[in-house]
């Protein structure tokens, strides 16, 4: 059996590898794609890295292993708190490898803070914290700080400083490279994972540069970053070059990512529409700001832009500094010029809401929610029904088009014991070219239900991902015929080690992409056993903040 060696490009696309790959400007990609094989990889609804990356590691959909979003609400309260590992349902693959007495090494993929104990090594990715052990074993973590490894970026993007993003993307992603390859040369291994962030955050931010029928696209102003996000894959095709070769002959390869991108024409601010259509109330000043705390949002002073002038130019451990010497006083600045989303709605006369990057919305269902006015059975229904006819009917006044493609009802898309946790209804709308955003409804500019995107971006998510295998188990030539999803991967990646996979798993062994001369087997995991009913241990909620002002600078909570 050969070892395995898994690349993961987040929002890694064939929109884009394909064509260049065929242009001759990805050419170590061509050469893996010709010689191996390649496609779609189908993502999980919700489009989002946290679920998806989830539903890799574990081999189930979202519904069993329960990180449905980056947040979720707090039992018997309104209150979003931010989600980590330990929230996680099940077994993560590389824990299923060490039971198997498999050595394993895992470098910066999301969801992945804080590290557990594996049989080998773990270097956290997305969703850690500065400041934090990020490593397994720990001492790991102290000789890569050594060598000057930079746990999260310090740029979050904002218009003008495309040139700093763009270099600091460019660095994290030599450090990555740097860092797996010694790892790598060092470290004894039968399965090694490493993630690259910016084939995600590059294109969410410098779509419009490069795509002539993009709204916002300046045939001026773009042309100076029209070729950002084709140089950063370019990078990372040398990279993939060298890991591969430091990989060896006997290695199979799997270069994949956790859902596609695509552009991103407008955000669509579902609780104003469900304001407008009687289903949702805001409270009576609508949580406004007031007295000192509007004056001092007026005035830029929040604690979300202190803490990324702070982080943006390096200061980040005193920003902590800062929050330990003022304790609650730190209170006194408003967070962000917007109402808390939990202060913003009227739950006693709120029916439905919603939360979240695709279009999740949640009935204020009586037993389940803390202040639930809508009765289960009959009445729940009905009122998804209701919500579902009006909202087939929403169009864009820009282009009277209709802007709702799907909506889907919590049981269609979620199976498991975390369904709890599930929206009741996800829509989505233009093939996710519009989104949702939690809380800039309770801004300024009450009544807008569509806006131009409020972060920068013109690009996001798409549903279909990208998978591409080579090596020593891998046939080349003929196409597949299977059509696979992100919850394969790992059941798929058991096999070729050698290990059973365990029956609570959703995704199926990819046998028409690889060449194994052993069965498929089936058995049972410790691991799994022990890590089926979620572990929720949060975050602090200074961790919390910094980590939620991060996702903030990413575009994904508001």
């Amino acid at each position: 059996m050969s070892k395995v060696l898994v690349i993961g490009l987040d929002g890694g696309t064939l929109d884009l590898v394909e064509p260049w790959a065929k242009q001759g400007k990805l050419p170590v990609l061509a050469g893996l794609m010709e010689s191996g094989k390649f496609g779609p990889l189908r993502s999980v609804i919700p489009v989002l890295s946290s679920a998806a990356w989830a539903s890799f590691m574990t081999g189930m959909n979202p519904g069993k292993h329960g990180l449905i979003d980056f947040v979720r609400r707090e039992k018997n309260s309104y209150r979003l708190r931010l989600l980590n590992r330990t929230h996680m349902r099940g077994a993560s693959l590389w824990q299923m490898l060490s039971e198997q007495g498999h050595k394993v090494g895992v470098l910066n993929v999301p969801m992945t803070y804080p590290p557990e104990e594996v049989n080998g090594f773990i270097v956290s990715g997305l969703g850690t914290p500065d400041f934090k052990p990020f490593t397994f074993p720990q001492e790991l973590g102290d000789e890569l700080l050594k060598r000057g490894y930079v746990v999260n970026k310090r740029v979050v993007f904002n218009p003008g400083n495309e040139d700093a993003f763009i270099r600091e993307a460019h660095q994290i992603a030599d450090q990555t490279t740097g860092t797996a390859l010694r790892l790598m040369r060092e470290k004894e291994w039968d399965f090694f994972m490493l993630v690259y962030r910016d084939t995600d955050e590059m294109p969410h931010f410098f779509w419009r540069h490069m795509d002539p029928n993009h709204p916002a696209h300046d045939p001026k102003s773009d042309l100076r970053y029209k070729d950002a996000i084709l140089e950063y894959y370019q990078n990372l095709d040398t990279a993939i070059g060298k890991l591969v070769d430091a990989a060896g002959p006997d290695t199979t390869t799997l270069i994949i990512s956790d859902h596609g991108m695509g552009p991103l024409y407008k955000d669509v601010l579902l609780n104003e529409w469900l304001r407008q259509n009687g289903y949702l109330e805001t409270t009576s000043s609508q949580a406004q700001l007031q007295g000192t705390g509007r004056f001092l949002a007026n005035l830029g002073l929040t604690r979300t832009n202190i803490s990324s002038t702070l982080r943006r130019t390096g200061l980040g451990s005193l920003e902590n500094r800062i929050k330990d010497l003022l304790g609650d006083r730190i209170e006194i600045l408003p967070r962000t010029p917007r109402a808390d989303f939990p202060d913003a709605i009227d739950w006693t006369r709120t029916r439905a809401y919603s939360f979240g990057y695709h279009g999740q919305i949640y009935i204020n269902l009586a037993g389940r929610e803390p202040g639930g006015i809508v009765a289960p059975g009959e009445e729940y229904v009905q009122l998804c029904q209701q919500i579902k006819l009006e909202l087939r009917a929403l169009v864009d006044p820009t282009d009277g088009a209709p802007v709702v493609d799907a909506i889907y009802d919590r049981d269609e898309i979620f199976s498991g014991p975390c369904e709890e946790y599930a929206p009741d209804l996800t829509v989505v709308m233009r093939d996710l070219s519009f989104i949702t955003r939690k809380g800039y409804e309770f801004g300024d500019q009450p009544g807008k239900i569509f806006s131009a995107p409020q972060t920068g971006e013109s690009g996001s998510h798409r549903y279909l991902g990208m998978l591409i295998m080579n090596g020593a188990q891998v046939d080349q030539g003929s196409l597949p015929a299977s059509d696979p999803v992100l919850y394969d991967l790992a059941p798929t990646i058991l096999h070729l080690l050698g290990s059973p996979i365990h029956t609570e798993m959703d995704g199926n062994v990819l046998e028409d992409w690889i060449s194994t001369n052993y069965p498929v087997k089936t058995g049972k995991y410790l691991c799994m056993e022990e890590s089926l009913a979620p572990r929720d241990q949060n975050l602090s909620d200074e961790d919390e903040k910094e980590l939620i002002e991060r996702l903030k600078g990413l575009g994904y909570l508001e």
